[in-house]
């Protein structure tokens, strides 16, 4: 029996096993919209979302709206994960080379490796606070490459590509006639897009989610922004069943009360400006971000993250992610904590920072007021976090 030999010489990725009683922000996902997704499920939900094959074209002409693009131009797929699969299968052979500035999504990699693709490893660079991609280094990769992948915002350094740097790259790409696979997944947390400008470019192919900013991790709701043509295409190899009923009705939900949407995202905007403040008033850096995760530095003894395992609180380890050039040492990524969760997250932050003995010496005077989608407020003062004096 003959298995194909890159599956057979590709690594395994395989989705974690976890504790869903624990405090759950190792995979990004959103911890806002509790509230508003249970009132999807209270109005919404029928038992014929269960029973029945889904339409698609409501929601296709959803999103080609709120794209601003023509429904044509829009491909629904299973999570962005399956955008992945399906775009480089199409676009790419076994023995092509693929520019990936990197650390990504490494999904990309185990996808590379099983079409045959050599991806073309272009690192970040630290620059004081953040990390900037040199372009001219991409530009020179590209011209011996067969196209280009990026993700804007990173996941998982959290940060942008300037406007600038995007045209620069979309247009090479255009005049090179190769294709650009832009991965937005965490848009809305940016608000800044290529399909501003080059929504009607044959080369780009950009690839959405409903998993972050829309809190559908769980129900698997991704797409493709690309020309006509190709979305044709990738239909061929797309089945045509591979979206459920349930997350078509929710997405829709999603997009047709968008107000509610930002009013829920307006309290994690707040909690975490509030945890780098703090971060930084204990000495621990923390990256900013345009997504709803932090990138927390970790000392050499790994003592912010057993504080974290202690409180059954699960994040990220970066430290092994591929191709990351020593940029992810020691790196926690966290996703930002409801609420609910927020008090005890800040224990673990704090005790793992190592500044503070027991929980005494907090900063005097300092309060920490959240007030969220419903009013409320979470920590009054420095005293809800067990701080004396």
């Amino acid at each position: 029996m003959n298995i194909d030999e890159h599956i057979l010489g590709s690594g395994l990725w395989k989705a974690p096993e976890r504790d869903l009683n624990s405090v759950l922000l190792d995979l990004n996902e959103n911890q806002f919209l509790r509230q508003f997704l249970a009132r999807f499920i209270a109005t919404e939900l029928q038992p014929q979302d269960l029973f029945t094959y889904p339409n698609y074209q409501p929601l296709l002409i959803e999103l080609a709206n709120y794209c601003k693009v023509p429904t044509q131009h829009v491909l629904l797929t299973n999570g962005a994960d399956q955008a992945i699969d399906l775009l480089l299968r199409l676009l790419f052979s076994p023995g092509d080379r693929v520019v990936i500035p990197s650390p990504v999504f490494s999904f990309y990699y185990q996808m590379l490796d099983i079409n045959g693709v050599t991806p073309v490893v272009v690192g970040f660079e630290k620059q004081a606070q953040g990390f900037v991609l040199p372009i001219p280094a991409v530009l020179d990769a590209l011209s011996t490459s067969q196209g280009l992948i990026l993700c804007n915002p990173n996941n998982p350094l959290g940060g942008r590509l300037e406007t600038e740097q995007l045209e620069v790259l979309v247009e090479a790409c255009v005049r090179q006639d190769k294709p650009i696979i832009v991965d937005e997944c965490y848009f809305e947390y940016l608000q800044q897009s290529c399909l501003d400008t080059f929504s009607r470019v044959r080369q780009l192919f950009v690839i959405r989610s409903f998993s972050k900013y829309f809190g559908l991790a769980g129900l698997r709701l991704g797409y493709v922004v690309t020309h006509p043509d190709s979305v044709r295409e990738l239909l061929k190899v797309r089945g045509p069943w591979d979206i459920n009923h349930i997350a078509i009705k929710a997405a829709l939900y999603c997009l047709r009360n968008q107000d509610h949407l930002r009013r829920a995202h307006e309290s994690l905007d707040q909690i975490k400006g509030a945890i780098i403040e703090i971060c930084r008033a204990h000495g621990i850096v923390a990256y900013g971000s345009d997504t709803n995760f932090l990138l927390l530095q970790d000392q050499d003894n790994g003592r912010l993250a057993r504080a974290f395992a202690q409180n059954d609180i699960r994040v990220s380890h970066c430290s092994g992610h591929p191709h990351s050039f020593g940029l992810l040492h020691n790196m926690l990524r966290v996703a930002i904590p409801a609420k609910s969760d927020l008090k005890v997250f800040l224990m673990a932050l704090i005790r793992g920072a190592g500044s503070v003995t027991g929980w005494g010496g907090c900063e005097t005077g300092r309060s920490i007021v959240f007030t969220g989608q419903d009013g409320g407020v979470v920590f009054q003062d420095r005293t809800d976090l067990g701080c004396k004096g």
